[in-house]
């Protein structure tokens, strides 16, 4: 009886300690909080815009789920959303002699997430003499959203 009660008591810690484990956090919202800053800071390459292109390919912690949720919330600026690389806008056409005239690429490239933090370096380009971007930015997951922790070395082109 006190083994069955024992194993009893095991298989319930093991599933109590499994059903309370936490997964960890959506990754989208560390984008669009890197995003969001840029974004705001020197508006001036946000001038006479209808696009808003991101570069989607070097994000390590990005699911397709994710994705489209983060380029469906990126549409709150009123710009069209592509999810594109530089090399494709330039094949298009959108991209003329380092000058993206009619609007901004945000490119971000992170490492692996751990303990809830991702660390990325993110950039807004507008034109060859015309971007902006941090390296080493930190983002963390606390309370239930993705804030900035560190802002990392920032750069202007």
């Amino acid at each position: 009886m006190k083994k069955l009660l024992f194993i009893l008591l095991i298989i319930a810690a093991v599933l109590i300690t499994g059903c309370t484990a936490k997964a960890a956090p959506e990754a989208g919202g560390a984008y669009e909080a890197a995003i969001d800053k840029l974004y705001n800071e020197d508006e001036a390459l946000n001038l006479n815009i209808k696009y808003l292109a991101v570069d989607t390919t070097k994000m390590k912690n990005l699911t397709e789920e994710s994705k489209k949720t983060l380029l469906k919330n990126l549409e709150k600026y009123g710009l069209i959303v592509l999810d594109t690389t530089s090399s494709e806008l330039e094949k298009n056409g959108y991209i003329k002699d380092t000058n993206f005239e009619e609007g901004i690429l945000f490119e971000l490239e992170d490492e692996e997430m751990k303990n809830n933090t991702i660390k990325m370096d993110v950039s807004k380009f507008r034109s060859g003499i015309g971007a902006i971007g941090y390296e080493g930015m930190e983002l963390k997951y606390r309370n239930g959203k993705w804030e900035i922790k560190e802002s990392g070395s920032p750069w202007i082109s």
